[in-house]
């Protein structure tokens, strides 16, 4: 039985690799949009995971986050696989972020 739960494991998290993903902001003083295709055809949700830190404020997905040590979490309602996301540079000019998505299936 552990066996079994553990191979069911790992098709289960290989299936959900492509929904997730990272971009790393090469020029923060500059706007920059990303993009990326997912596998989930019946998606509700899109899950931004912001991190680093910045000289002052930036916007991610219209969202402004202060400057600083950066470790935010937005969750947004997103109904496309093909995911679109902007980073605004704002008032900031010196930093490094990191921007991690998700888009979770629906079971």
């Amino acid at each position: 039985m552990l066996m079994f739960f553990f191979i069911f494991s790992l098709v289960f998290i290989s299936c959900n690799t492509k929904n997730k993903g990272e971009w790393k902001v090469a020029d923060i003083s500059r706007d920059t949009i990303f993009s990326a295709e997912t596998g989930v055809r019946d998606a509700t949700t899109m899950i931004l995971k912001i991190q680093g830190n910045s000289d002052d404020s930036i916007k991610v997905h219209g969202f402004s986050i202060p400057g600083g040590n950066i470790n935010k979490e937005l969750r947004v309602d997103w109904y496309n696989s093909k995911i679109s996301v902007k980073y605004e540079s704002y008032r900031a000019k010196k930093g490094n972020i990191k921007i991690q998505y998700d888009v979770p299936k629906v079971f």
